[in-house]
């Protein structure tokens, strides 16, 4: 009769097609970026961000299903490739990364799991290039937020905050941060992790500031 019955097929919603085609682009960023002078594991490196990115553009939020095993991965092959020197480099890149995020995470200026993604790369390739991941993934953060923000209307509102702020800090000779309100634009969350896959592919292209490249 023309009618099949029985079969439900399930279509994903526009916003997870595009997260995909936003994780294969830079998922493919970085891999291209690494032809010259790739970074170790780079192959492992772009599987996890491209979770990373699909996850985060689709849910606003990176999952402990994908970070928690890719931090226990990341130390594992620290071990292959060194062992206990390999482990103890993992851990200190990942407690470095914990370390400078600690207060923009306590600030409600980064989420959970952009921290822990972060310390991921961290355990992955150990503190010294978790310094320079760190960097450009706050140059590329820091600029999508600015984007967003100025999309969203909320540029005026977030300097005006800034500044009462540190009126309130030269005043009363402490420091002061007044938070968002609930509903203001910079309480938005924004897709960390793709600052993540261009901060991967930036080191990869050009180095950081302070070493020549």
């Amino acid at each position: 009769m023309g009618i099949v019955t029985g079969i439900r097929v399930s279509v994903a919603s526009p916003r997870v097609w595009v997260s995909i085609c936003i994780s294969v682009l830079l998922t493919g960023l970085v891999l291209l970026s690494g032809m010259d002078r790739p970074l170790p594991t780079l192959g492992w490196a772009a599987a996890f961000l491209f979770c990373v990115v699909q996850q985060d553009v689709a849910r606003m939020r990176i999952p402990n299903a994908v970070t928690l095993p890719a931090f226990a991965i990341a130390l594992a092959n620290g071990a292959v490739q060194a062992g206990w020197s390999g482990v103890g480099s993992g851990l200190a890149g990942a407690l470095l990364v914990f370390g400078v995020l600690f207060i923009p995470f306590a600030l409600r200026w980064m989420g959970a799991g952009d921290v822990k993604a972060l310390m991921v790369l961290g355990a992955l390739w150990g503190p010294y290039r978790a310094v320079e991941i760190l960097w450009w993934s706050l140059v590329w953060g820091g600029a999508i937020a600015l984007l967003i923000l100025v999309a969203r209307g909320g540029l005026k509102e977030m300097l005006g905050r800034w500044g009462h702020s540190l009126g309130l800090s030269l005043a009363t000779r402490r420091w002061t941060y007044l938070a968002p309100a609930p509903e203001a634009a910079a309480r938005k969350a924004l897709p960390f992790g793709v600052a993540l896959a261009l901060a991967v592919a930036a080191l990869q292209l050009w180095g950081v500031p302070w070493v020549a490249v």
